[in-house]
């Protein structure tokens, strides 16, 4: 493993500047807030109460340290990672969209550590690994949106059980234990549905949608994107055709709050995608809406988002300082943080995950074309610096 420190000084980072910048005067108002709140193809139920923005500052992330994943005959080739975990004991947890496999790392020093499941139809056999999710008693749960399934396993990797969970795309567990999933129902309307860990019983299903958007809801109900802010037990929810995040209740599943900012160059679902009928082929090619990137959850303190916009290899990102009570700060990316995501692929090969583990953000890249023989890509972990206004 190649490992390259580019940073040492780690006591201008983040834990340093959050207590400073926690009571720093908020200055100025973001442009564009409060306004375009009722766009064509966007969901935005007017009873939900709005929180105000207010433009803070700036972004930057200070490379740490770069490490290369490679593979030899105990580590299993990574093709294309589209989510990524820290486990609560600092191991890499990845899903391989390209094998269809679910993997634990030690990044630190390169060491494959074991597999979840196995391909196949067969109890404790899955044919796709979208995402994971540890609970608190330290139950693996794997999720296999092919075949409709959450695979439960052991923290050694037994399999236990599982269960239905047809429609879904992101799966968390609670800080007490209950198992959400965000999915798509019958009516082809994205939920978030609560069960019991114990008996996977249903406890509730909280639409996330007042309005038609069946196509994109059922095309791109990956691109949803779902966070779990496990202190003040809030999950955070931005749909595939929205800027709007939604805050939900994990207790009661009530949607209490929501805010967003509209991003430059966004555009709205049009109205050919609002009945999944009329979607064609031709529409997936062509997209020509903007679509959720990513959301990141980082100290259950800040919210990273991504917009990906068609026609466009520029994704735009925001970072929201949450805010349970009052109005939000919004910080932009600095122009050399937004080179870091542009273009946003490694020869052509998309980007994969990107999550966080107390004050730093994890970035996965996948390796260039000529070391793919050698290489499962690299991590690169990054210091998160808000500068205020």
């Amino acid at each position: 493993m190649n490992r390259v420190r580019t940073y040492t000084n780690l006591s201008s980072i983040f834990p340093v500047r959050v207590s400073w910048i926690a009571g720093a005067l908020i200055v100025g108002t973001i442009a564009g807030c409060g306004g375009d709140r009722v766009l064509e193809g966007v969901s935005d139920d007017e009873r939900i109460p709005e929180k105000q923005l207010r433009y803070a500052g700036k972004v930057a992330l200070e490379l740490q340290e770069t490490l290369e994943l490679g593979f030899d005959q105990d580590m299993p080739g990574i093709g294309l990672v589209r989510w990524m975990g820290i486990s609560p004991e600092g191991t890499l947890l990845v899903t391989d969209f390209e094998s269809h496999r679910a993997h634990e790392i030690n990044y630190r020093d390169n060491r494959y550590i074991r597999s979840f499941g196995r391909t196949g139809r067969g109890p404790g056999e899955h044919l796709s690994a979208e995402n994971m999710t540890i609970d608190p008693e330290g139950r693996v749960y794997l999720l296999d949106p092919a075949q409709g399934q959450v695979l439960r396993f052991d923290r050694v990797g037994q399999f236990l059980d599982q269960a239905k969970s047809v429609g879904a795309s992101k799966i968390h567990a609670g800080r007490t234990g209950e198992i959400f999933t965000l999915r798509v129902n019958s009516s082809l309307i994205m939920e978030l549905q609560r069960r019991d860990q114990a008996t996977w019983e249903v406890f509730s299903s909280t639409p996330l949608s007042n309005r038609n958007q069946s196509f994109v809801s059922f095309r791109y109900r990956s691109a949803a994107q779902l966070c779990y802010n496990a202190s003040l037990q809030v999950f955070y929810y931005l749909g595939p055709n929205d800027y709007m995040v939604k805050e939900i209740d994990a207790g009661t599943g009530e949607i209490t709050a929501k805010f967003g900012r509209r991003p430059n160059g966004f555009v709205a679902l049009p109205d050919r995608y609002h009945d999944i009928g009329r979607g064609t082929l031709d529409d997936l090619e062509q997209r020509d809406f903007s679509l959720v990137g990513s959301m990141t959850l980082i100290r259950d303190q800040y919210l990273l988002v991504s917009y990906d916009h068609p026609g466009s290899r520029r994704w735009e990102w925001v970072m929201y300082m949450i805010n349970p009570s009052g109005s939000l700060d919004v910080f932009d990316l600095d122009d050399v943080t937004s080179g870091i995501f542009q273009p946003f692929s490694h020869d052509g090969v998309d980007m994969g995950a990107i999550t966080a583990a107390q004050e730093f953000l994890y970035i996965w890249r996948p390796p260039r074309r000529r070391v793919a023989d050698r290489s499962s890509g690299t991590i690169e972990k990054y210091a998160v610096m808000l500068h205020r206004n």
